[in-house]
């Protein structure tokens, strides 16, 4: 068994032998629940960013992210 918690992707689960029960909650529940941390953002696909931890959606960090963006930008406009 495992306590309330939330995944930071998509995942796939398979049962081998016997049962298990989920419990699936909404993101939009998230600020009436006790969280590990003080929430920052609930992205739309569900991801949780806390205070001091946020990321992009798909949990990349948001300078590393930033600055590809910029790097592409910068090789599409040298074409």
């Amino acid at each position: 068994s495992s306590g309330l918690h939330h995944d930071y992707h998509d995942n796939l689960y398979i049962v081998l032998k016997g049962t298990k029960k989920f419990r699936l909650y909404s993101p939009h529940d998230s600020k009436w629940m006790y969280t590990r941390g003080h929430l920052a953002k609930v992205h739309s696909n569900g991801r949780i960013n806390y205070h001091g931890e946020e990321t992009t959606a798909y949990g990349a960090d948001l300078k590393a992210d930033m600055a590809a963006r910029a790097a592409k930008r910068k090789e599409d406009a040298e074409r």
